[in-house]
């Protein structure tokens, strides 16, 4: 009897099952919506908040900041969500090894279901010291689950639904970046009374994943023979990839891969060509994203709305519209990624983004010479078509690209380590930005372009295709 290759038995034999696809929409709400929420919750509050801490701080030390004291407080509160996301890549590595990725989810929706009502009770207590602990507890809370996302979501997943699973995040992530930025508009939740409410509507997302992955998560194969439940890894199996699916020779293939349940030291990773290349590649599209202009309009884009003619109302309104964009295209990743492929996808959208950038900056130069009112239009078209190509190119792929570059042993470390970079450059990004803005103006956006560039010529030297292979095969691939 002819004997199937692994990949060809993962094709032919498993499906998406229901299963699979609730896991996948349930895993985000411990990780990529907590991303997308808590990015855009404070942009369109950036005027209340300010205001609120001016307010607090005076009444309770007689502090008045200045516009740049004001200025530094913002941005550095902005960027205490990556400070905490820093922390928790790197927690990650060591909770997804020890407990597992299912458990690692959860623990991370525990944390931000704690760490996000924090950020509102500050308005009701009147403590804004609170706000700044809120967002480090919650990027910690968000960074594992994101990593664990990736790891649970890849190793779970059939060859041939890895980056439709994987894409979800993206979609549910731009749909909670909507979702924050609307509550955050004047016309619901935006207010100097109501924003607070925002900040505990987060805890139902949590609240749901916590009670789903108690009663039905299954945890992934792969960690469940490395502690030996080989019965719970064939349910595990069957419940993710079908009835039908060849778990017997499944099974024996994650057997036989033995030297995938030993985690490998970052020393062992960067010996090691294939493991080193796709630490590389890994990196290298998560420094794009963090360096592509999505944190600048994430955080600013308001701001750079206004800055070429909006009102400070059209603006909010502008920004949300964008967000629908980036849904739409969200969802096209989540049913073409398997059928086009990961190289293609993120060569063109990295320099698609790169030459957007460039469009943008001319018109930035343009309205500051003609105070051309017009041009706010074009530039929000752009705005528009930014978001559009992030979400359906280097934005899902970043969650899960780790994960699945990763060779045998070493998943959780190319995950955790390959986020934590893009969780620092989201950090330093903005503060760089605004020097840039102060100081060269419009040229600022070439803090974007260079590095979208750069990424696009390395990822066409060096990236393989990924789809519908397994790891095994990709590391021989990135060994060459």
């Amino acid at each position: 009897m002819k004997v199937l290759p692994i990949d060809q038995i993962f094709d032919t034999s498993s499906r998406l099952t229901p299963c699979l696809l609730g896991t996948s929409v349930v895993s985000t709400f411990a990780g990529g919506f907590h991303f997308g929420y808590l990015i855009s919750a404070v942009n369109p509050l950036s005027d209340i908040l300010q205001q609120f801490i001016v307010d607090n701080l005076q009444k309770r030390y007689s502090f008045e900041p200045t516009a740049s004291h004001l200025s530094l407080l913002w941005s550095s509160l902005a960027g205490c969500l990556f400070v905490g996301a820093m922390i928790g890549a790197y927690i990650s590595i060591y909770l997804l090894s020890k407990i597992g990725p299912r458990k690692t989810l959860l623990l991370a929706a525990t944390v931000v279901l704690v760490s996000t009502p924090l950020f509102g009770l500050a308005y009701t207590l009147e403590m804004s010291e609170l706000l700044p602990i809120s967002r480090i507890l919650s990027g910690v809370g968000l960074a594992i689950g994101i990593s664990a996302q990736g790891v649970f979501l890849t190793e779970i997943s059939p060859t041939k639904f890895r980056g439709l699973t994987n894409s979800l995040s993206g979609l549910i992530g731009n749909m909670a970046f909507l979702m924050a930025a609307s509550l955050g508009t004047p016309y619901f939740l935006g207010t100097v009374s109501l924003w607070k409410y925002i900040f505990l509507i987060e805890m139902i997302p949590c609240a749901i994943h916590i009670f789903l992955n108690i009663i039905f998560f299954h945890d992934s194969p792969t960690y469940l023979l490395s502690v030996g439940k080989s019965a719970e890894a064939e349910a595990s199996l069957k419940a993710y990839h079908g009835t039908n699916c060849h778990v017997k020779k499944i099974l024996e293939d994650l057997r036989n891969n033995d030297n995938g349940m030993k985690e490998k030291s970052l020393r062992e990773i960067l010996k090691d060509k294939g493991c080193a290349q796709a630490l590389s590649l890994s990196v290298a599209i998560n420094f794009s994203v963090a360096f592509s202009g999505i944190v600048a309009i994430s955080f600013f884009g308001t701001f750079l709305l206004r800055s070429v003619g909006f009102s400070t109302e059209g603006s909010a309104v502008a920004n949300s519209l964008c967000s629908l964009a980036s849904i739409v295209s969200a969802l096209l990743a989540a049913i073409t990624i398997d059928k086009i492929g990961r190289r293609p996808l993120l060569i063109t959208s990295l320099l698609v983004l790169a030459l957007i950038n460039t469009i943008m900056m001319a018109l930035v130069f343009l309205y500051d010479s003609t105070k051309n009112a017009f041009l706010a239009w074009p530039f929000l078209g752009l705005f528009i078509l930014f978001t559009f190509v992030f979400s359906i190119g280097i934005g899902p792929a970043a969650v899960f690209i780790g994960a699945e570059l990763a060779p045998p042993g070493t998943i959780s470390k190319m995950q955790s380590y390959s986020t934590s970079v893009q969780f620092i450059g989201s950090f330093i990004c903005p503060v760089i930005y605004l020097s840039l803005v102060d100081s060269i103006g419009g040229l600022a956006f070439l803090l974007f372009i260079v590095p979208l560039t750069i990424t696009a010529a390395y990822f066409y030297m060096y990236l393989p295709e990924t789809k519908g292979k397994t790891p095994v095969k990709i590391n021989e691939l990135l060994s060459k």
